[in-house]
């Protein structure tokens, strides 16, 4: 609970921002309400804001910096220092979560060069909230530049390890055009495809209503970042950070509209989120679930097994069956040969569960190849002996060892969707000393 009240908590100031937006804007309660329901029901920020990961404070970041924009562009020249300040930190507050926070930043740039508004760039005020916000990120960035910029690394790990689902479909594609289809294809399912006309509702009215129209370099900078996502091959979720903001313009947009109009609005978002909120978050029991995904022709259809179809929910199960698993393959070994084995995980994810279950199994700490636990080392094991656990490094593992066993294989039903029995290996007699092999197993990547 303490780890999903970070998300929850970002999630919720989110809503609170955007809410805030539409009346800096001009909305009044209709707006408010309207913009207010149709954030908190997007499926993408449901999901964000019950799952701690890089990505859960992007909304939120986004927003506030998106709101101190605009209170930039439209402040008196006296609360400038204050406010680009303001931005100069929240910039690197959100970069601390992920780099992507910089995104944002580059559109905003953009749409600010793009329109009128670019008079609140004359003077050096957006230098010092660089440099600012470069200052307060240094640590970080000198962390980077010491151990060689794995940054970069991670983001091409990324684009080239984008295996499909276990249901048959791909969400992410190497293929530039194919996966600049499926990523604005995403954009609908991520944000709810009934509130798709009120976000393009935002980027449409700063053109066309004058009370927006210092808000135009909103929709600019959200095409520019769009096109920038397309172009490095990013996936869907990359910019689910500007909706709230457009969410936001586009209710103030429609509350001009008839009153049938705008109630007709107001309810089918508010159902349809309703009824698709099980998908983002874990209301259901998970068989209760898969029987609801079923109903909904999801899972389950020409006589297939109904299957557990979300990828998060997913994620969340077998790694206490998997470390049993483990246990059960450690504690098989001789006595002299388990003190001087060591357990090799290939991911960070089953590292990870591993180092939080192993103690009550009585197995020791992990080692992995794969991100941080690679910059954590070997533990001192010489690898003479290596419990192996996954698939992706087997490879690698059969050049250095001379024997890789295969010995037992641990399943879980729950996890179908995103990945397949994990295998348990046992692997004897290497070529080289481990700390040697060590570097040819590096890999980072999510």
């Amino acid at each position: 609970m303490a780890l999903r009240a970070l998300p929850i908590l970002a999630a919720a100031l989110t809503v609170y921002l955007a809410v805030r937006l539409a009346a800096e804007l001009g909305g009044g309660r209709f707006a408010q309400w309207l913009c207010g329901v149709t954030t908190m029901l997007l499926p993408a920020y449901l999901l964000l804001g019950n799952t701690l990961t890089t990505s859960s404070f992007e909304p939120f970041f986004w927003t506030l910096a998106i709101f101190i924009a605009i209170r930039i562009v439209r402040s008196r020249a006296s609360d400038a220092p204050l406010l680009w300040a303001a931005l100069g930190i929240v910039v690197a507050l959100g970069a601390y979560a992920k780099y992507s926070m910089l995104l944002p930043i580059v559109g905003i740039g953009a749409g600010l060069l793009s329109t009128s508004e670019r008079r609140a760039l004359r003077s050096p005020l957006p230098l010092y909230a660089c440099g600012l916000a470069l200052l307060a990120l240094s640590p970080n960035l000198a962390w980077q530049a010491a151990h060689g910029w794995p940054f970069i690394e991670v983001l091409r790990g990324d684009a080239a390890h984008r295996p499909a689902l276990a249901a048959g479909f791909a969400l992410e594609y190497r293929a530039w055009i194919v996966n600049a289809g499926s990523f604005a294809a995403e954009q609908l399912l991520y944000t709810n495809p009934v509130a798709v006309p009120i976000w393009i509702a935002g980027l449409i009215a700063p053109f066309r209503i004058a009370a927006l129209r210092d808000v135009r370099f909103v929709a600019i900078a959200y095409a520019v970042v769009f096109f920038i996502a397309i172009a490095l091959g990013a996936k869907g979720y990359y910019v689910i950070g500007f909706y709230a903001a457009l969410l936001a313009i586009g209710a103030v947009a429609i509350e001009h509209a008839a009153l049938y109009l705008r109630v007709a609005a107001f309810a089918i978002v508010a159902l349809v989120g309703v009824a698709a909120m099980p998908l983002s978050l874990p209301v259901l029991p998970v068989d209760g679930l898969i029987a609801y995904t079923q109903v909904l022709r999801l899972t389950g259809r020409g006589g297939a097994e109904p299957r557990l179809i979300q990828p998060v929910f997913a994620e969340e199960f077998g790694w206490q069956r998997l470390t049993h698993d483990v246990a059960a393959v450690y504690f098989s070994l001789p006595t002299d040969v388990r003190a001087r084995t060591a357990v090799y995980a290939d991911t960070y994810g089953d590292a990870g569960a591993l180092d939080f279950y192993g103690p009550t199994y009585g197995l020791p700490a992990v080692i992995s190849s794969q991100n941080n636990y690679y910059l954590w080392g070997t533990h001192g094991y010489d690898g003479r002996s290596l419990i192996a656990i996954g698939a992706t490094r087997i490879a690698l593992l059969r050049r250095y060892y001379r024997s890789v066993v295969l010995v037992r294989t641990s399943t879980e039903p729950y996890k179908w969707i995103v990945e397949g029995p994990a295998p348990i290996y046992l692997c004897r007699d290497p070529i080289a000393p481990l700390s040697e092999v060590w570097p040819h197993l590096r890999w980072y990547g999510a």
